[in-house]
């Protein structure tokens, strides 16, 4: 699997609060390993699309959330921030 930030994702990540992107970069660890690992909380939103894609959310913590879709063998993630970006 070949892993990808977009724009927005990269925005959004260097506005978080400094102890949330440590909780994000150790869940990135873990999802590069296994991202269907049981913490990760991975799942699909239903008749949620992004681009022609299903997207998948995964929890950082239980506030934050990770919006991501799997293209081939490309994840690519779109956006981070409070679970409130689920909504939108």
């Amino acid at each position: 699997m070949t892993f990808r930030r977009d724009k927005r994702f990269k925005r959004e990540f260097r506005n978080l609060p400094p102890e949330i992107k440590r909780a994000a970069f150790a869940k990135f660890a873990l999802f590069t390993r296994n991202w269907r690992h049981p913490s990760l909380n991975v799942h699909k939103l239903e008749g949620i699309l992004w681009h022609g894609h299903q997207v998948f959310d995964l929890y950082v913590t239980d506030r934050y959330r990770v919006l991501f879709v799997i293209d081939h063998d490309v994840i690519v993630s779109f956006s981070i921030g409070p679970h409130s970006i689920v909504s939108k």
